[in-house]
């Protein structure tokens, strides 16, 4: 994998002794990315409109070209950034089609 400097964008550099990066033009110090999903934008995307269309991860699995572990980690991974972007819109009791929620 091609590292780039965070600051320059150099791509030379060296490793310091507790794994960081050191730049070779600009000196700053940075630690290796962490690629936490190692897919192509496109099939993420892809895995993000199934996902939105409320496709069954089965359905999803059978469409896209990936491994069901990876497809899961993904789909966790997408349906824990959207529980923290949650506004907390409503308080107290709520009506929803004669459905009451809260308090």
């Amino acid at each position: 994998m091609v590292y780039k400097c965070p600051e320059c964008r150099s791509k030379r550099f060296r490793q310091l002794g507790d794994g960081r990066l050191k730049c070779s033009r600009c000196k700053h110090r940075f630690s290796k990315p962490k690629n936490r999903l190692p897919i192509k934008s496109r099939l993420l995307g892809k895995i993000i409109e199934e996902f939105l269309w409320e496709h069954s991860t089965n359905a999803i699995f059978e469409r896209v070209d990936i491994s069901k572990y990876k497809l899961l980690k993904i789909l966790t991974l997408l349906r824990i950034v959207m529980a923290k972007d949650v506004p907390t819109l409503f308080s107290g009791i709520v009506e929803v089609d004669e459905t009451y929620l809260g308090e």
